[in-house]
């Protein structure tokens, strides 16, 4: 009976062996060699396969088989260096310097009517620049509200999930409404002054990889901002939802293009989609667990990051990211 016992933990350790190490490998070569879309798809949820190489990890650990148990750590091992760094707080400053300019990015989905929810967060968190994206005309006309502290507005409405506004409270000089390919949505790109220091700021928002056509247009997109911003030699920051995480390749390839840093970076991964809201009755726990980083505020080097947050639910897809830099 011992025997027969020893045999099957024998088994069910090596079943679950594999399955962590299958988990691994699609990790980590997704995040490295996930070009083609469907393998770039998998590259996004490097979270949750941490997640799921722990608990297997756990459950090789009560069959007390250690060979099987050290290969289970090292791929644990190797999937908590995919998510260890954005933990590591390089370019943190401490409560003593605080930030002296709030940015609000906020992806209200024009289908999400909750126009009170996004207002009252969005005065409640008071910021300098607040960029929306997926407005229609009917969400401008509440976001107008805002106006009364952020004065300055740019953008356009759109009903089809292609509108993006910013509105500022230091003025907006230079307003470019940029299409970087025929079949890339739009960006808007500015230039402002805060505390004598002049920067461009670009607000973009690539198409959901849904389908290929999407996929290639969200990558093109990228690779021409990317050729765009190498021309620019003044401080940048490029904040939006991007369709994208850290961990694709397109993504690591626009960060090596531009030179720029991810506000994350030292703060920790913070996903910003789905929520409930997104599908339907979808439950909150179950939300959370698929959740990643796709809203982000992406930096030139010599500019500081004091804290990032994300927001609550607002009834969108997305929670709202809240950045505060020192200028």
């Amino acid at each position: 009976m011992a025997q027969k016992r020893s045999r099957f933990t024998s088994i069910v350790a090596g079943m679950v062996l594999v399955g962590v190490c299958g988990v691994t490998a699609i990790a980590l070569l997704s995040s490295r060699l996930g070009w083609p879309i469907y393998l770039e798809l998998l590259s996004h949820f490097q979270r949750q396969y941490w997640a799921l190489s722990l608990v297997g990890l756990g459950a090789i650990g009560l069959t007390r088989r250690p060979l099987p148990s050290l290969m289970a750590l090292a791929c644990v091992a190797a999937l908590t260096a995919q998510l260890l760094p954005w933990y590591w707080p390089p370019h943190v400053v401490t409560g003593g310097n605080p930030g002296n300019f709030r940015i609000l990015i906020a992806n209200v989905n024009t289908q999400n009517q909750n126009f009170e929810a996004v207002l009252t967060f969005a005065q409640q968190a008071n910021p300098d620049l607040a960029l929306f994206m997926e407005v229609d005309e009917r969400w401008v006309e509440q976001l107008n509200r805002l106006m009364t502290t952020l004065p300055h507005f740019s953008g356009q409405a759109n009903p089809y999930n292609s509108g993006i506004v910013l509105y500022s409270r230091q003025p907006l000089a230079n307003v470019e409404r940029v299409n970087f390919s025929a079949d890339s949505t739009p960006s808007l790109i500015t230039t402002l002054t805060v505390n004598d220091q002049t920067v461009t700021l670009v607000g973009t928002h690539p198409l959901p990889p849904v389908k290929p056509t999407f996929f290639h247009s969200r990558n093109r997109q990228l690779d021409l901002l990317g050729q765009y911003l190498q021309t620019v030699e003044r401080p940048k920051i490029v904040i939006g939802d991007f369709n994208i995480t850290m961990w694709s390749p397109y993504y690591q390839r626009f960060i090596r293009q531009t030179g720029l840093k991810n506000v994350r970076d030292g703060f920790g991964i913070l996903p910003s989609w789905p929520t409930s809201a997104t599908y339907g009755p979808v439950p909150g726990w179950m939300a959370g667990l698929l959740a990643i980083p796709i809203d982000h505020g992406l930096l030139s080097p010599e500019l500081t990051v004091t804290d990032v947050q994300v927001g609550p639910n607002v009834g969108s897809d997305h929670r709202p990211v809240v950045i505060d830099l020192r200028l």
